[in-house]
């Protein structure tokens, strides 16, 4: 949630512009409003709204604004409505001090009372205002800028980052507490950011923060410091080799349909990642565990639900998967120094995984394994080990491609370990990664291409549909609620994902005529299918299949489109496939009814907040 990017450069004729191309590149973590602060000879030129950057950039012009240093902020509305008044960055008492932050104090409402009680000026109903004033507070006691943003942090509780400057100075301080903070060294230039990929627009020369730092910016240089004692710390810039326009479109309409098209090379690198030297150990980390917890948020969790099928059917291991914010109430006392708790994040950052993992740590509950898709993330340095996903960037809100390496990666990792504790036949396992390694790219192709027309046809049909039903059995379980979840998140259509044989258990009195149900299937479970399929029928539902195109099955479907079909392939590759024509008809759909998928209202791509 939410971006922050502060640059400081030896030009003060285009920060404004180096500011919103760079911001530009995190939209998908806020765009409910959007600020730059620009200085220049000592003044702070402020200018900020409600909309996305290409909007405010075009109503006040952020773009032209000239200095040499600044911070920008896309916001994410958490503390205080989406409002100009509540949009970043901030002033402190006075227009001297100038900052944006990331993330979410709790303290906010005693600490905001405890500042305007003690004479400060507080002129919103956002919490990363608190983040400038507390810097302001201790500037008045210390006359150092450097010590007031150290000592601001025994006041701010959360977890969060920011980065604060004083127009009279020529730095920006940033400090990274539990929020993602990453840092970059250009030519006359630095730069901070929330996230890599708007620092690559500037360099590739890149410093990655630990919480508990900060950092102060020059033109130069960029030095680190340890907040706990001011030493400074020796952090050299290493190279990314992330290309930087991976984040553009393309030539497709938008990030999410692009995204879905990538699907195919995801399956071929995150399988050339799979098979690295490093996997045994991963393997060792699982196998050495007397417990396994499978932690993840959102998409991620719907494909750790699948996770949990192939882990019990290829390696005969039980997960006990939870949602993030359910991990401590349900398993928190269960745990021991042989768990093993694989914790599951695209960003690396989610607020709900990383209270998991420093439960973790602080109890000495076992191992943790990340898997995760952001590189230099906290998960990646705090994690006893990662799983990096391979899919590049994945900047549209929605997840589609982080959701396919996930699935992908749990039916590695079980069928390696089925083979290994002899759970099933070495030769079936063989087989079985072969075909992941050999057939699931050109199959993720043949089913983009084959369904992508019969979602889009369905798609026109179900334009004014504001309420449905996506149900999955056996593996098809977490698709379908991936399915769903993506027809809520993108099409704002009340969509329910959940087991079908629990519909007939009090769901099923919605039904009417022409109520629409999707069901998810295999050719190995859709005889079970067909009971359930057939008591919506029996009510005079609408069903849509989702699978391999079967006999038995094309009597429960209407129309040709309405049978999603997917390429026949091994009954253990067919969840993998199934997700993307669901993937394709909420895209199709958003698209239709004039949303912008990318973008959905309310939402953000990273959750830093509880």
């Amino acid at each position: 949630m939410c971006g922050i990017t502060g640059i400081v450069t030896q030009n003060s004729d285009n920060i404004g512009e180096l500011l919103v191309r760079c911001s530009s590149k995190l939209t998908y973590r806020g765009y409910d409003s959007v600020g730059v602060a620009a200085v220049r000879n000592g003044a702070v030129d402020l200018r900020k709204d409600v909309g996305t950057i290409e909007e405010v950039n075009e109503l006040l012009g952020l773009s032209s604004m000239k200095g040499d240093r600044g911070i920008a902020q896309l916001r994410w509305a958490t503390y205080g409505a989406p409002t100009k008044m509540n949009a970043q960055p901030h002033f402190g008492c006075e227009e001297v001090f100038y900052g944006a932050h990331n993330g979410n104090l709790h303290n906010y409402v005693e600490y905001k009372k405890e500042l305007i009680e003690t004479g400060h000026i507080v002129r919103s109903e956002n919490d990363g205002e608190l983040c400038v004033h507390a810097v302001d507070k201790y500037y008045e006691q210390t006359g150092d800028m450097f010590e007031a943003v150290r000592l601001s942090i025994q006041d701010l509780k959360g977890a969060f980052a920011y980065a604060v400057g004083r127009a009279d100075e020529q730095e920006i301080y940033a400090v990274k507490m539990g929020s993602s903070l990453v840092a970059g060294v250009a030519d006359n230039a630095t730069i901070v950011s929330s996230d890599l990929p708007s620092v690559l627009p500037l360099t590739n020369n890149v410093i990655y923060l630990a919480d508990g730092e900060m950092l102060v910016l020059t033109p130069h240089d960029v030095k680190v410091y340890r907040i706990e004692d001011g030493k400074q710390l020796e952090r050299v810039p290493q190279i990314s080799y992330v290309d930087a326009r991976a984040a553009e479109k393309g030539g497709y309409p938008h990030f999410m349909l692009k995204e879905i098209n990538e699907q195919p090379k995801v399956a071929q690198d995150v399988l050339g990642i799979l098979e690295s030297s490093k996997n045994e150990e991963w393997l060792k980390l699982i196998e050495n565990a007397s417990r396994h917890y499978l932690v993840a948020c959102g998409s991620s969790y719907n494909a750790s639900i699948v996770g949990t099928y192939y882990f019990n059917r290829l390696a005969g291991i039980p997960m006990l998967h939870a949602i993030g914010g359910q991990f401590q109430p349900m398993y928190g006392t269960t745990m021991d120094e042989d768990s093993l708790s694989i914790l599951v994040s695209q960003s690396g950052e989610t607020k709900d995984i990383l209270n998991v993992l420093n439960l973790i740590n602080a109890k000495h509950y076992g191992k943790t394994l990340g898997v995760l898709n952001v590189i230099g993330s906290t998960l990646m340095f705090q994690a006893d080990s990662h799983i990096p996903m391979a899919c590049g960037y994945e900047v549209s809100v929605p997840a589609t491609k982080t959701y396919f390496s996930q699935s992908i990666i749990f039916a590695y990792l079980a069928a390696k370990l089925g083979e290994r504790n002899g759970h099933i036949d070495s030769s079936e396992a063989k087989i079985f990664i072969n075909q992941l390694r050999n057939d699931l790219p050109s199959l993720t192709q043949t089913t983009i291409d084959r369904t992508g027309i019969l979602a889009k046809n369905l798609a026109r049909t179900m334009m004014d549909v504001k309420d449905l039903y996506c149900l999955g059995y056996g593996f098809t379980d977490g698709v379908a609620r991936e399915g769903a979840l993506k027809i809520k998140e993108i099409c704002y259509n009340h969509c329910e994902g959940m087991y079908s044989s629990e519909f007939k258990h009090g769901p099923l009195s919605i039904v009417t005529k022409n109520y629409p149900v999707i069901f998810t299937t295999t050719t190995e479970d859709s005889w079970m299918v067909i009971n359930h399929i057939n008591e919506v029928k029996a009510r005079h539902g609408r069903t849509i299949v989702v699978g391999e195109f079967e006999k038995t099955l094309e009597p429960y479907v209407a129309n040709k489109h309405d049978y999603l079909e997917v390429p026949k392939s091994d009954v253990l590759i067919n969840p993998l496939l199934d997700v993307i024509p669901l993937q394709l008809l909420s895209y199709f759909l958003s698209v239709d009814i004039g949303i912008n998928p990318d973008l959905p209202r309310n939402l953000s791509k990273t959750l830093t907040v509880d």
